[in-house]
């Protein structure tokens, strides 16, 4: 068993180039964030491929050993910064998490 994390982002920014500098600084700061916190099994982030104004643009899928572990990375200091980088990248977010 696993635990499934999934966070879909909808980018700030008025043009496609504003969102895609938006969506490279979430990439940024969270993809470093692999190796170097033990709890993170995967992480993928994809840019989404349909422009529908109900999708999110940017989807994050990454997995966990345990329940634990993701409740330790959400709290890490490193992620705790990426996040504050994610709030000012992006306008909205939605989060789903199960296990596998």
């Amino acid at each position: 068993m696993s635990i499934r994390h999934v966070v879909m982002w909808r980018l700030a920014g008025d043009t496609s180039s504003a969102k895609a500098a938006n969506a490279q600084l979430v990439k940024d700061a969270l993809l470093p964030l692999v190796g170097k916190l033990p709890e993170i099994v995967s992480m993928t982030l994809h840019d989404n491929i349909v422009d529908e104004a109900r999708n999110a643009d940017l989807i994050l899928i990454s997995e966990f050993a345990t329940l634990e572990d993701l409740q330790a990375y959400q709290v890490h200091p490193d992620h705790v910064a990426a996040a504050a980088v994610i709030r000012e990248a992006t306008t909205d977010r939605v989060v789903g998490d199960w296990e596998q």
